[in-house]
């Protein structure tokens, strides 16, 4: 990640300086850098968009509304210009790029840590479809890190040996019997 000055407690969002993963920050109306925040980390499915998933998670007026930190990074564009996560062995690295998307949001979370005050106990992971499975993927690889995820029409790997979380991390898994895609 490059350098990012202090954060302008003013500012409803900054932006990151991450060519990875273009990503604002969100800070509830009231931040005040004596207290600290949650954090919580939106993730898209494959194909979508940070502002598709706002839209029907809405998660950037809710931070408002509970005083936490908000970003919602996006993916990587595969050869067909579709954003994706490189996750689990499950989804959804289709190219075999090897993106290594999971330092990268690591690199984000600490740097929304030097930038803003963070309550490093209450760091969470919303994904959905592929957002979900990266967001197992992020509390596989740093669970010292993770508090909790939340998947929605999402999975952890294939292969469960492949996941093996240095703590435990709190897990709500939301699906479908429906949904023909992820099964």
């Amino acid at each position: 990640l490059a350098a990012c000055s202090s954060a302008d407690p003013t500012a409803r969002t900054t932006d990151i300086p991450n060519p990875l993963l273009a990503t604002q920050v969100h800070t509830p109306l009231d931040y005040d850098d004596t207290q600290q925040y949650p954090l919580i980390v939106l993730l898209h499915g494959f194909g979508s968009s940070p502002a598709v998933v706002e839209s029907y998670f809405g998660l950037e007026s809710l931070a408002d509304t509970y005083d936490f930190l908000y970003v919602a990074p996006g993916g990587t564009p595969d050869t067909n210009g579709t954003l994706y996560w490189n996750a689990t062995d499950a989804c959804c690295d289709f190219d075999g790029a090897g993106t290594d998307h999971s330092t990268a949001l690591l690199q984000l979370v600490q740097h929304v840590q030097d930038t803003y005050s963070v309550d490093p106990a209450r760091i969470y992971f919303v994904g959905h479809s592929n957002g979900g499975f990266m967001s197992y993927r992020m509390a596989c690889d740093h669970a010292d890190v993770v508090a909790a995820v939340v998947s929605l029409a999402g999975a952890t790997w294939s292969d469960p040996t492949r996941c093996a979380p240095s703590a435990p991390v709190s897990v709500l898994q939301i699906h479908g019997t429906a949904d023909t895609t992820i099964t």
